[in-house]
Formats: structure tokens, C-alpha cells, sequence
């Protein structure tokens, strides 16, 4: 029963649109369906008496009190956020990280991990399915890439625009492509492993969303670790097969092969011709507009944020919708101490490292690991621990991999 609480999760956090259901007074913030199915779910989870067994817990804690300290800082003291504002920042960071303890909690046996192993497959089929939808039938997006857009409003894919799936933006649908991805690529590599082509063709078709969202940071990020995983699975000799995959795959993508460009050859790229037909992201500026506005306007503001508190920061919300870069964000809602708070969870995670062994619960392992990697390099030019859906999965999944790691010693 408690496994299949967590296999609901995993489909109906990556799918689910968000349509909001509440909205919240004097905010953008809304109530949406996972936040009534976390709360429930949660609600288990605290009536069967939980403990905190590990160091891991311990940390998680540790940063939720300091993110309290400096919620209350912020409201009382620097006045720099509402207290409506404030209080419900807050609250997401408690959703987000609950489910790491509700994951480590249900899971109960190896035996299960096949079951989420599955769950996880189907539902990045189908986030593939919806996206590809977008590209070519038209299928409508939901996102909260601005405040109109939030309320719920259903859209149409743009031309030349990046598809989402069912996802908030397209950085979040590359963001979550990584870590099937892996699991694909370790599947794969199994002997004991059947119907291996209908695998290949997963991952094509997951591939695919990934390269039509088009977001370069995690496409490098992506074959980073791909690189890294297929060293420690034993497949070196799949490193050049992969090396010429990312090549061919930027040449047959004109959207991610422009915005390489240009980060690249900005200057070169003015003197580029276009016509009608060239892709947005083709059309010749002399500077990479997202990266000017990171090091011109969102980083800018964050560091003047975190001066203004730099023990505690000037709390959650305090630097606006979007600073694109977490660690940044980091400093300046909670401080140094909010930082050093979230990284000690990531040490102590990759504290706990358990010998790769060729198995369907080393390869959830070391796939949870290596995404949660690409996740970190994301997070220097994405808010990618704030977007909801995300952040939800990834919790999960780490609490089910540190649980795994310890049934796996048991």
C-alpha cells in the first residue's frame, strides 16, 4: 500500500498539469491538486510516528529550522517579504522536502524497486508523448512562466517556441528528461534485462523532448554525467558512441545548435542572414540575452539581497520570481548559514556512497546520484530546487535511493 502511495506520486507530480485550484490572497501563489495529495500523504506519514534515523535526516531538518529563523528575520527585523509571502515560501520548502521522509519511510523492501522502476519509465513515456504532442497536434501547454500565465490559462505551442509537456517551462522538462535518461542507459546494460529495444525506443522518444526543449545547460549537463555513468557502469567503450551522438543531435537541433552559438560566437553570429524560416533562437543578436540579464539584472539583485543580511539573508521571496541561480538564491534568502545548510544535505548524501553492483537497485542508485549531479549544474544558471515539480521528484528520489542504500547493507 505505502509503495503504491509513492508510485501515485511519481506519475501524478510529473504530469499532472498545473492548473491551479486556490489562489492565494495578495500573491501569484496557488493551491493546485499534488499539494492536497502531498498533504495527505504526508499526514500518513507523521500518524505512523516517524523517526529520523540518519545524519541525512538530521541536515534536512537542520536547513527547514534555519529557513524558519530566517523567514521570521525577514518578516520582523529586516522587513524585507510579507508575511503572507514569507509563511507560504516557506511552506513550500517544508512540501518539497517532506517527501524525501515520506520516500525513505514507505519504502520497505528491494523487492519494490522494480515496481517504481516501471512507474518511472511509463511516466517519462508519457511526459514524452505530451511534449511530442506539442511539437506536432497542437496539444495545449499550462505554464507559470508569468503571472497571467499561472492562472491556468490553456496555450498553444508558438512558433519556433520550446515545448514544456506537461511541465512550468521548458527548463523543467529538460531537467527532468536527465534522470530516465540514466536509468535507460543503466537498464540497458543489464544482461538479466528484457525487451531492450522497447527500452532504446523510451529513450529515443525522452531523448527527443530533451532536444526540443532545447536548454543548453542541461543538455551539457546531461552528457556529463552520461560520461561519468557509463565509466562506472563498465561501459567505457559507449563513451565515443555518446560523444558523437551529442554532436549529430546539435546539428539536427537548429534551436540548440543557435543558442550554443550564441553563448559562443555572439559577435559572429550578427553577421548571420536569416530568413522567416530560421528559428527564434537563430535570429542575430550581438550578446546572449539570457546570460546579460543573469550578469546584468537577476545576479546583481541577489547579491545585493544577501549584503543586506548575509548571516540569515533577507528571506524567501525576497529576490523576486526568478535569480537563476540557486546557489545565489541560496545566499540571499537565507545567508550563509541557509547555504552551508543545503550543502551539508548534498555532502552528506554523497557521504553515504555504495559500491556500483550490476543490479536493478545499483542502477536506481547511482542514476538518482548522477541526476542529482546534473541537477547541481543546473542549478548555476536555472532555479531548477525551486520549480515545484522538480523539486518534488527529486526529494522523492533521494529518499528512496539513501533508503535503498540502506536495504542493500541490511
Amino acid at each position: 500500500m505505502l509503495v503504491k502511495l509513492i508510485g501515485l506520486i511519481l506519475l501524478v507530480i510529473p504530469l499532472y498539469p498545473k492548473f491551479p485550484i486556490l489562489g492565494v490572497s495578495g500573491t501569484f501563489v496557488s493551491v493546485r491538486l499534488e499539494d492536497f495529495l502531498i498533504a495527505a500523504v504526508f499526514l500518513i506519514y507523521l500518524l505512523r510516528k516517524p523517526t529520523f534515523p540518519s545524519p541525512l535526516h538530521k541536515s534536512l531538518l537542520l536547513y527547514l529550522f534555519i529557513g524558519l529563523v530566517s523567514t521570521f528575520s525577514a518578516i520582523v527585523l529586516t522587513k524585507s517579504v510579507s508575511l503572507n509571502l514569507g509563511v507560504i515560501h516557506l511552506l513550500r520548502r517544508v512540501e518539497y522536502m517532506s517527501l524525501f521522509f515520506v520516500g525513505f519511510s514507505f519504502l520497505k523492501s528491494l523487492s519494490q524497486i522494480p515496481f517504481l522502476i516501471r512507474t518511472i519509465l511509463i511516466t517519462s513515456l508519457l511526459v514524452a508523448l505530451y511534449g511530442l504532442g506539442q511539437q506536432f497536434l497542437g496539444f495545449p501547454i499550462i505554464t507559470t512562466t508569468n503571472s497571467e500565465f499561472s492562472k491556468g490559462l490553456a496555450l498553444t505551442l508558438g512558433q519556433n517556441a520550446r515545448i514544456n509537456s506537461t511541465f512550468a517551462g521548458h527548463y523543467d522538462l529538460a531537467a527532468y528528461t536527465v534522470f530516465p535518461l540514466l536509468l535507460i542507459l543503466g537498464l540497458v546494460s543489464l544482461p538479466s534485462i528484457r525487451y531492450k529495444p522497447v527500452l532504446l525506443f523510451l529513450g529515443t522518444l525522452v531523448y527527443w523532448t530533451l532536444l526540443l526543449s532545447a536548454s543548453r545547460v542541461t543538455f551539457a549537463a546531461f552528457y556529463l554525467v552520461a560520461f561519468a555513468f557509463v565509466w562506472l557502469i563498465g561501459k567505457k567503450v559507449w563513451i565515443p558512441l555518446l560523444i558523437i551522438l551529442a554532436f549529430f543531435s546539435v546539428l539536427v537541433s537548429p534551436q540548440l545548435a543557435g543558442r550554443y552559438r550564441q553563448l559562443i560566437f555572439p559577435l559572429a553570429s550578427a553577421q548571420v542572414p536569416v530568413d522567416e524560416q530560421t528559428a527564434d533562437a537563430l535570429v542575430p543578436v550581438a550578446e546572449d540575452r539570457s546570460f546579460n540579464i543573469r550578469l546584468k539584472a537577476e545576479w546583481p539583485r541577489a547579491i545585493r539581497a544577501f549584503l543586506k543580511n548575509p548571516i540569515l539573508g533577507t528571506g524567501y521571496s525576497s529576490v523576486g520570481l526568478a535569480v537563476d541561480n540557486d546557489y545565489l538564491r541560496a545566499l540571499a534568502e537565507t545567508g550563509i548559514l541557509g547555504l552551508l545548510a543545503f550543502l551539508l544535505i548534498i555532502v552528506r548524501f554523497f557521504k553515504t556512497p555504495l559500491p556500483f553492483r550490476p543490479s536493478l537497485e545499483g542502477i536506481f542508485i547511482l542514476s538518482v546520484t548522477l541526476s542529482l549531479v546534473s541537477l547541481l549544474i543546473n542549478a548555476l544558471f536555472i532555479d531548477v530546487f525551486e520549480a515545484s515539480k522538480i523539486a518534488l521528484t527529486t526529494w522523492l528520489l533521494l529518499g528512496l535511493a539513501e533508503k535503498t542504500k540502506v536495504l542493500i547493507k541490511s
